[in-house]
């Protein structure tokens, strides 16, 4: 199968979401990665991310076996942040983190750099995003950072403030209290991807600390 053809077929199966058929052929080629990849810089906002996604389900099959080539992929897309290579890795974070979130036993390892991009174009939003997401899995390699994060919610853009707010509520859900007064009232939509349904979601900044302020309630009313 030729790549462009192999790239169609892919991304077909990410327009599906049908994971389970990506895990099968990525089970079978021997870099994978390197269609989904592509696929992270489409142009159809959906694939884009169900493509992000794909790529840490891929990296989980092979941790037991191939260590090394999650790593080496993790550095790739490193190094594709930096000076030196022009910086073309723009959703570069968000692939970083989903290959975290889905193979935890190197977030010691490598979360801590996300926090390095907080403020470097083009990779804010993506940084503060993989941030939330690795501190759903794992909050402790930021616990001792959320003075530095928080400085975040000052921010003019909206999806670095949601995606702050999101890892604020899995790292210290304590600090979000004044954040429900400043954004109780801000409507703005925004796009985001959900993990969860696979699906783009329209939000906004006061649903978001919303819902966050109510698992706070929770949490506290269990304890």
């Amino acid at each position: 199968m030729s790549n462009k053809s192999e790239k169609i077929k892919v991304k077909e199966l990410l327009i599906k979401r049908d994971l389970e058929e990506i895990r099968n052929w990525a089970d079978n080629n021997r870099n994978p990665q390197r269609v989904l990849l592509s696929l992270a810089y489409d142009t159809e906002e959906l694939v884009m991310w169900r493509a992000v996604e794909a790529v840490g389900r891929v990296a989980a099959m092979w941790t037991k076996n191939n260590l090394k080539k999650i790593r080496n992929l993790i550095r790739q897309q490193l190094w594709l942040m930096n000076d030196e290579s022009g910086g073309l890795g723009w959703h570069s974070p968000e692939i970083i983190g989903e290959i975290l979130v889905n193979v935890p036993g190197l977030i010691n390892e490598y979360a801590p750099l996300f926090l390095s991009y907080l403020d470097e174009e083009p990779f804010e939003r993506g940084s503060h995003l993989a941030v939330y997401r690795v501190a759903s899995v794992d909050p402790k390699p930021f616990a001792g950072r959320v003075d530095e994060l928080a400085k975040s919610l000052n921010r003019s853009d909206k999806y670095i403030c949601a995606y702050t707010l999101l890892a604020l509520g899995e790292i210290d859900l304590s600090r979000l209290k004044k954040a429900g007064e400043r954004f109780g009232t801000d409507t703005e939509k925004i796009r985001i991807y959900n993990f969860e349904t696979g699906l783009m979601e329209t939000t906004d900044l006061s649903k978001v600390v919303g819902k966050l302020l109510d698992k706070e309630k929770t949490s506290i009313n269990a304890v």
